[in-house]
């Protein structure tokens, strides 16, 4: 899948979860896949938890992490 934007992108959700449960079982194994990609989250609403869990699996990945806070101002 090259794009997500919404849950109709999944496809096979059989075939989503078992890549999920794969990477899941040695999480560092995929550090290459998110090599030259970039996560941007914007949030509305203060969401530390959801914030940090979502931050901490795109580094694990490789990725590099943009946060957008709207309440924290410019």
């Amino acid at each position: 899948m090259k794009n997500f934007t919404c849950v109709q992108d999944i496809g096979n959700l059989k075939s989503a979860l078992d890549e999920a449960f794969e990477i899941k079982k040695d999480r560092f194994k995929y550090v290459e896949l998110g090599r030259n990609k970039t996560l941007m989250m914007i949030f509305f609403n203060s969401s530390l938890r959801t914030r940090l869990s979502t931050q901490k699996a795109a580094l694990n990945l490789g990725m590099n992490v943009i946060v957008l806070d709207i309440n924290q101002g410019a």
